[in-house]
This record gives C-alpha cells, structure tokens and sequence, in this order.
C-alpha cells in the first residue's frame, strides 16, 4: 500500500507539470498504453512490408542492369537505422511489463515509454509515406574506364609531357577540342584512360563519357554508350530523336568531358547528339587518333603529339612486362631486343608478353628474328594482334599511291634520309597514269601522299622538308605486309644474300648498302619492277647477264657503282634509270636503245660526256645531270631531238654551249635547241651571256634555275644554297641570276620575268629594272650603274607585293629607292639592305609623296631587319610615320652615313597617314627591337629612334662626332626619368668615339641597367661612368 501511495503521488506529480488543458490526455497514457505499443508495431510491420517491396524492385531491376537512385538508397539506409531504434524502444517496453510480473509496473517509466512510442510511430509512418517513389531504379552507367582500368599507365617523361599538355588544355577555357595523335599503338587509349581516371578523382567535371569511334563509326552503338555513361533511357527510336535527347542531356551538365577514342574520319558529331562548341563551352572533347590531319578536321584547337618512348623508357616497360629477372648477361640481351622494338610500346609488350618466363636462348632467338623483321615468328607472339596487325590497320586505310610510297619507302635502310625527289621519280617510273600528264603533276601526287603517311605517323620528317624517314619498326611492317602476299608488291631489302635466297617472287628489291663482291652473276627475278643497288663502293664490276632475268623491270637505281658492263640495253622495259656516285667504263651509247626510258638521272656521276644515241630515247621525259662536274660535251642536236622532254637539267659546271660567230674543235650545243622542246617545262642551266644566241627567247617554263655570268654575293642569300635545284633543300623553284648581260640581251628572258620567286640582276646596263616582274620573294640588285627607278609602269603596287627580302648594292645613280605606291606594296618585306647608293636622298621619294599618297598609308609592319650602308647623301631613313609601322623590326644598321641628321625625319605636310599612331609628334616604340648599330655617321645628334625598347639586347654607337644623347625627344617633350625601364634587357653596350655624348636622353644623370653584362666606354670624355654605378649583371668592361 505504501508502495503504490509513493507511486500515484509520483505520478501526479510528474503529470503536474503538465498545463491544466492536456491533463486528461497526459493520464491517459497510463490507460492507453497497450493501443499505444500495439500501433507502434502495426507501424513498423507497414515499414518493413514497404522496405521489403522495394529490395525486391531493386533486386529485379539489377537483372536488368539497372541500379537504385539515390535517394532511394538514402531512405532504405534510414529505414534500417529507425528499425534499430525501434527495436530498442520495444525491448524497454518488455522490461517495464516484466517488472513484478506485470502487476505493479515503474508508472513513471510506463509513462515516459507512452511518450515516445507516439513520437516513434509518427516518425515511422511518416518514412514510410516518403517511400512511395515514382522510379526506384535506373539504367547502371556503362562500365567502361572502371572495366579497363589505366594499370598499363607508366609514367614516363614522354608520357607525362603530353599527360600535362591534356590537363592544361582541359583547364583551358579557350581549348573546347583536344587531339591527342600518334602512329597506332604508341599509347593514346591507355593515356586517355589515366587522363579519365584523374580527371574524375579531382572532380574537374561533373560528368566523364567515353566511347570508341573506331574505322567505321556506328552511330547507334556510340549513342548508346554515351547514353550509358549518362543514365540516359531513350524516349525515341530513331537515330535523330536519340541525339536529340542526348544533347539535351549533355547540355543540362554545366561541366562534361566527352572522350572519343580511335577516330579515323571527321565524324558527324551532330548525328550523335554533341553539341557544338558555341552551343555549350562547358562540354569538352579529347579525342585520340592516328593522324593530326582528323585533328585538324575536328576543329581542335590543341593538337598533342604521343611520341615513341626513349631507350630507358622502352626498357622499363620490357622488364615490368616480361617480368625480367636482374641478370647481367639476360639484361645484355633484353637490351638488344628493346632497341630492335624502336620505341614503339605495343611492340615491346608484344614482345614481353611473348617472353615472359622464357630462358636466354628464346632471348637471343628473339632478338635475332626481330633484327630480320620478323616479329611474328618468335613463339608466342600472336600473329593477329601484335605490334605488325596495329600498324597494319593504318596501311589498310591508306589510299593506293599512298600506299605504294609507303612501301617504297621501306625499300631504304634504316634510318635512312628519304629524298623526296628521288621517291617521285620511282613512283614515276612504276606508274603509268593518265593521272600523269607532266611530270610535275606525278611530283605534286608524291607530295600530297608523303605529307598523309607524315599525318599518321607512317612517315617522319628528316632533316629538312625535302626529305623524310621512316621508323624502323614501321619498315619492318612494309616488309612483312608485302611478305604475307595480299599486295601487288612483294618486297625484299638486304645488305647481304643467303645461300639460300630467292628472288622469284619478288617484285621490289633493295640492295643498297650492299657490298657488290657477293653479288652473283646473275639473279632471277621474273617479276621484278624496281632494284635499289649500290651503296658500298667495290671494283667488282656488274656482269653481263646480271639483267638477263629481269625482263619487267621498270626502275632501277644504281648507287656508289663502277659500271662496266653493257647489259642495260637488255631492260627494254625501263622507265626510271637512276645512277647516284657512280663512274662508267664503258660507252653509254647502248643507252640509246631503251626507249621506253622516260627518267635518266645521272646524279654527281663522273661522266664526260654524253652519247650522242641519247638523242634517240624518243620518251625521255626527265634528264638530269645535277652535280656531273666532270661533264664537258653534250653533242648537238642531242637535246634538241628529246621531243618529249619536260625537264632538263644541267650541272652547274657546263659552261660549254656554242657561242656565234666562233669557231671550235669540239661540237657544243646550242641553245636554241630548247625551243625545240615543246613539253619543256622545267629548266636547269647555268651560261655565259654570250652564250645567247641572236633573238633567243626562253620557253614559257614553270619552273627554271637559271645563272647567266657569276653570282653576286649578297647578305641572306649565299651563292652555295643555290645549286642543284631539284635535291637541294631550300632552292626557290623559279631563279633567275644575271650578270653583265646588255639590255638587248635582256629580251631573252621577258617571258621568265612576271613569274621569278628569286631575282639577282648584277653588272647590266640598265635604267628601270622590267616592269614586268611578278611574283619576287627575294630581289638582288648590283652594280647597275645606269639604274634610275627601280620599277615603272602603271601597276607598281602589285610588282613587289610577295617580295621579302631586297638587296640593292652599289646602284649609284639611284636618288630614290621607292616611289611611294611602291613602297605601299611592300606588305610582306622582310629585310631590306641598301649598300653604296651614292646619290640616294631619300628611300622613299619625297616629290611624289602628296601627289601619290595621299590619305593613304606606308607601313612595313613585316621588316625585321633594316642595314643601310655607304650612301653619302642620305639624310634620315624613314619619315616617323612610316618608322610607327615598323613594328617587327629586329635589327637596325646604319654604317657610313655622313649626312644623317636623325634616323627618322619628321613628317612634312601632306605626308602619308601615321600607321594609326595617335600624335605625329609622338617617338615611335619597337617593341621587338634587339640590336641597334650606327657607325660613322658624322653629323647624327641624336637617334632619335625611340623611349620605348623592351626588347633591346645589343646598342653599339661608335664614330659619331656629333651625337649629344642617344635616345632624345621631341621638341618641348621631356618625359624625365624612366630609363631604367627602357632598356630592361640590354646586355652589350658599346661607347666609341662619342666626343660630344653627354647622356642617354630626358636629363638623366644615373640610372639602373639590370641585364647589361658587357660595357665598353672609350674615348667619350662627357659620359659619367657614375651613369653606369648601378649595373648588377656587368662581367667585363672597356673603358
């Protein structure tokens, strides 16, 4: 009875706290306890029937892979959390009934248990209302990266370069299209996928797709992957509503990347469903491919080269692969075995995959088949997926001429500089295209198909635009392609024959490189279209019957070779005769009878003269004989009887033409044979003036390396670049050098003139050079002592437009150089030097300025450099509106001027526009301007020149007896100090002979020269070396 008393008033004491108006529910509890518990597990039972509904959905779905939402997840996680609690607060429920059997419960705690129960019930019912999902379920992303991960990624220096190139360029607003290109099986797909796998761990993107384009793009297959990537469950069927909807979706990501791995062609992103560039910044594309060409149809705007892997580089990934035990003598040959790889690393893991476990011998045997260019014979090497089938897909692609470069170009050795002049001339002779109708058309197609084997990597450059090379292990492939028999061309390239060896089948051979002492006397090729042969010089002379077997030979090529035999008039299927450093005892005469013969190359040969039965050859396209310095005599008539001929070059040594009204023991030709030529469209020569005949007019020729007389020596442009214009890098393809030539005998080259690229007129008596000329790059004027204007005639202003670069020497009555409209032309000019015009006033003519020009502008905003020298009238170079143009000027030089006053002259009234400028008064600034020499100018006060040189690098000053400051101002313009800035990089400075220089300009009497390393002062008894205490960089001084 106590017991209960203490309890009520417990209990009513608790309720007590209660406000007056919830008492009676409050009591209630006590009475309702057993309703209450029973709802909380109605509750619960509910929940888990709802929780057990939608695991079942989801485990149906996954069948279908298909994944949970979210926020599904997120609730069932919630629901197994509440379940606990619940469970808890049921096992307090049992505890307080227990309590002395039921009868006399803890009322305090029975009450408190009331309280939450209600909560918890609500709490329940309410999560399981939050349960009813429209979809529970979606389509799981595409697998992709997770599947294959990067784990082949090493990171190697080659591959971190390009790894950081693609990062900054997907940093990059401005970088919306990434290339990544190289030859196959260099790496771009296992990059790509690192770059994947990074990109998502630093969260750079809120969404990364990726999908494989490959040869042959299936629209709907890339679709679908993308729409994986994206949990995309298409609405519509057609491939037109399915982009649609997957630009919708790409666009509502702010940041996406979309990779595209394998691209062969300009794919139709449109027809996928990406957007464009300028329809949403925020998607990205990286896309991998084998040729930078696709880059460039793609519209990306950074293209990143995957290069082959260094030595160190191949080596590590042989040993990981191959799982290569430490082992000195295993190493050596393991070493081996990663140089015949080349770089390449799905060769070397081909290679180490194949080696894996085995012993040194399968080492050595490996690395000996490799060395032979067979890749496929080491055992365990899959003949359909290695290193050769990669490659192989590239060659399949190729278009057929392309093709036939290609393996023509596997006919060299290795490492081997590829003159592309050569390669034209053996596809030439084993074509026979209607496509061909000159020669220069066939060279045009060898061009277009060399510049695509560079873009994928099948080609590489060599040492300068006239050549290529080819990667070794890509060689390897055109030589095992043309072995497995599905091409028209079976090649063989040796440096020396087996015992064994058998020609019969083949249908290309090269033995360059090969010692002539083992070759038989006879080889039997039935099937044979082109031999390279040569390459070690021997004595053994080439027998007879060696030719006898090789009656469909079309091209041969014959290097480094003693030729003593007569056999070449057996090929009388011969179309390409090449010989390259090779002497002949014996007539050529037999030469004659190879009439099918359309190329005749006799390149730095020693040969003296030339069989008159040349003449007979009635399908000789092409003779060359570039580089033959031994040549003496080409009989008459011989050329003028090549009625086919369209190119005809002659060593620069020949002088021996025939002269009129002389008389001599040897036979020469004339030149009035070429216009016997009518096909003639390229011409090689080199003559003396009196060589040309009474009216003789050259050919209308598309291309010509003419030299009349001696060559002038000019700055930019030595005499040795210009020979032997076909093989050597660099020549212009139209040249015209004259020297001492009349103006009578000027006519003879009127029809050349309008379309020269390199002009060199030297010695000739001449008042206007032709008004004709067109089409200059470089122009050289000598010696012309009779010139009074450059050019003449109505259209000056578009005679120099193309010229970049002009020498004008010792033209002495020349008083000025331009007139001003052609001075307007002169847009891409260069470099400009002007030497020993004694009489020249101005460059540009003042008279004519205001009738000319103007409201017109002159601005040479191309010149880079600037000398002029020894001309003894000049009173200022450029007027300042035209020195505000030149904004790329690098070098300036002005030597011997005794009547400068200024480098530029102010501008006079009705004088050409100012370049945009804002004052006329203004100092013009060079911002490129580096190095600046004036010697000798006796009356220069002041440069004059500029405040403003960022750039300035090199300032000699020397002889100038009356320059007072160098960098001057204006009238009435004082910008004070400043100095330290202007000349930031100025690092030689040279001080000679100033008597009267006082200071650098604006009144400064010290200032800081951070860069300046090298100071000489001599004989400039004004300047304070205290202008110079500042001077952090200096090493050595003159003073």
């Amino acid at each position: 009875m106590d017991i209960l008393t203490r309890c009520t008033g417990s209990i009513v004491a608790e309720i007590g706290k209660c406000t007056a108006k919830p008492i009676i529910r409050h009591v209630g509890y006590l009475f309702r306890f057993k309703k209450i518990v029973d709802d909380l597990t109605k509750a619960k039972t509910d929940l888990q029937l709802e929780q057990q509904k939608v695991q079942e959905a989801i485990k149906r779905a996954a069948m279908n892979i298909e994944v949970a939402e979210k926020d599904v997840e997120r609730w069932l996680t919630n629901v197994n959390q509440l379940m606990e609690e619940v469970q808890a607060l049921e096992n307090k429920v049992q505890v307080n009934l227990r309590f002395c059997n039921g009868w006399c419960p803890d009322w305090i705690r029975q009450y408190k248990l009331c309280k939450e129960a209600i909560q918890m019930t609500n709490v329940v019912k309410e999560l399981q209302d939050k349960g009813k999902f429209s979809e529970l379920t979606h389509r799981a992303p595409t697998p992709g990266i997770e599947i294959f991960s990067s784990s082949d990624f090493e990171v190697f220096e080659s591959r971190k370069l390009a790894f950081q190139q693609i990062m900054e360029a997907l940093h990059d607003d401005n970088s919306i299209r990434i290339g990544l290109h190289g030859i196959g099986g260099v790496g771009k797909t296992t990059l790509v996928k690192e770059v994947h796998k990074k990109t998502k761990e630093l969260n750079i993107f809120d969404e990364i797709v990726m999908t494989v384009v490959s040869l042959t793009p299936n629209v709907r297959r890339i679709q679908g992957e993308i729409a994986g990537c994206l949990n995309l469950d298409f609405k519509g069927e057609s491939d037109m509503a399915r982009a649609s909807e997957i630009c919708l979706r790409i666009k509502k990501a702010e940041k996406i990347l979309i990779i595209l791995d394998d691209v062969w062609k300009d794919v139709n992103l449109e027809a996928i469903g990406i957007p464009s560039c300028d329809d949403h910044r925020g998607c990205k594309m990286l896309l991998t491919t084998r040729s930078v060409h696709i880059c460039n149809l793609m519209r990306c705007q950074r293209k990143i080269p995957l290069n082959f892997l260094v030595e160190e580089e191949s080596l590590a990934l042989m040993k990981k692969t191959a799982i290569v035990d430490d082992c000195p003598v295993l190493n050596d040959v393991v070493l081996e075995v990663v140089k015949e790889c080349k770089g390449l690393p799905i060769a070397i893991i081909t290679v180490g995959k194949a080696l894996t476990g085995k012993s040194l011998n399968d080492w050595n045997v490996a690395m000996h088949q490799l060395r032979k260019s067979r890749l496929v014979d080491i055992e365990g090497v899959d003949e359909d997926k290695n290193a050769y089938a990669c490659l192989k897909w590239s060659f399949d692609q190729l278009k057929r001429k392309t093709k036939l470069c290609f393996l023509l170009c596997s006919l060299f050795p290795e490492d081997y500089n590829i003159p592309i002049e050569e390669l034209t001339r053996y596809v030439m002779g084993l074509e026979e295209d209607e496509d061909f109708h000159l020669l220069e058309d066939a060279r045009c197609q060898v061009r277009a198909a060399v510049d695509s084997l560079k873009e994928t990597s099948l080609l590489l450059e060599g040492f300068d635009k006239d050549f290529v090379k080819m990667h070794d292990m890509v060689r390897d492939i055109g030589l095992w392609i043309t072995s497995k028999g599905e091409n028209e061309f079976e090649l063989r390239a040796c440096t020396r024959l087996e015992r064994n060896t058998n020609f019969e089948r083949a249908t290309a051979i090269s033995l360059m490189y090969f010692n002539t002492k083992q070759l038989p006397d006879k080889l039997v090729c039935p099937r044979l279209n082109i031999l390279l042969l040569g390459g070690i010089q021997s004595s053994k002379n080439i027998s007879n019957a060696l030719f006898e077997g090789m009656n469909c030979l079309k091209v041969l090529a014959l290097h480094d070779i003693i030729l003593s035999s007569q056999s070449l008039e057996l090929l009388t299927n011969l179309r390409t005769l090449y010989f390259k450093n090779c002497n002949f005892n014996v007539n050529l005469s037999s030469l004659g009878k190879l009439k099918r013969l359309e190329a005749l190359s006799f390149y730095r040969c020693g040969i003296n003269a030339l069989p008159s039965e040349l003449g007979e050859m009635v399908s000789l396209k092409m003779l060359d004989l570039t580089g033959c310095n031994q040549l003496q005599q080409i009989p008459p008539n011989v050329i003028g009887r090549l009625s086919q001929l369209e190119e005809l070059i002659i060593s620069s040594r020949f002088k021996n033409w025939d002269v009129e009204g002389t008389t001599s023991e040897i036979s020469n030709p004339n030149l009035s044979e070429l216009n016997s030529l009518p096909r003639l469209v390229f011409l090689s020569l080199e003559l003396n003036s009196n060589h040309l005949p009474k009216g003789f007019v050259f050919p209308d020729l598309h291309r010509y390396f003419i030299v009349i007389g001696e060559p002038l020596s000019t700055p930019g442009t030595p005499w040795e670049t210009l020979g032997e214009p076909l093989l050597t890098p660099g020549t212009p393809w139209r040249t015209l050098v004259i020297k001492d030539l009349n103006a009578s005998s000027m006519n003879a080259l009127k029809s050349l003139f309008h379309t020269v690229e390199y002009i060199s007129i030297e010695s000739c008596e001449m008042e206007c050079i032709v008004d004709t000329i067109g089409g200059n790059h470089t122009a050289t004027f000598g010696n012309l002592n009779c010139l009074r204007s450059i050019c003449e005639g109505p259209n000056q202003y578009e005679i120099f437009s193309n010229l970049t670069f002009l020498n004008v020497d010792k033209c002495t009555r020349l008083i000025s150089l331009f007139s001003p409209s052609l001075a307007q032309s002169l847009k891409k000019l260069k470099q400009l030097y002007i030497i020993g015009c004694d009489e020249m006033k101005q460059i540009i003519s003042e008279e004519e300025m205001i009738l000319e020009s103007h409201g017109q502008t002159i601005c040479l905003s191309k010149l880079e450099t600037l000398e002029v020298m020894d001309c003894s009238k000049l009173e200022y170079i450029f007027p300042i509106s035209v020195a505000r143009g030149l904004q790329q000027l690098e070098r300036l030089k002005l030597h011997n001027l005794p009547r400068l006053k200024k480098v530029f002259g102010q501008n006079r009234e009705g004088e050409v526009g100012d370049c945009e400028i804002e004052s006329h008064y203004q100092p013009t600034g060079f911002p490129k301007l580096k190095t600046i020499k004036v010697v000798n100018c006796e009356n220069l006060e002041c440069l004059s020149i500029a405040r403003d040189l960022p750039q300035l690098e090199k300032l000699s000053l020397e002889d100038l007896p009356q320059l007072k400051q160098v960098f001057g101002h204006e009238k009435g313009r004082d910008d004070g100090d400043g100095n330290n800035s202007v000349l930031s990089k100025l690092r030689n400075l040279r001080l000679w002979n100033l008597r009267e220089l006082v200071s650098f300009g604006g009144g400064n009497s010290s200032s800081v020269w951070p860069s300046l390393e090298s100071l000489a002062v001599v004989n400039c008894p004004k300047v304070k070396l205290s202008f110079f205490a500042n001077v952090p960089a200096l090493q050595k001084v003159i003073s």
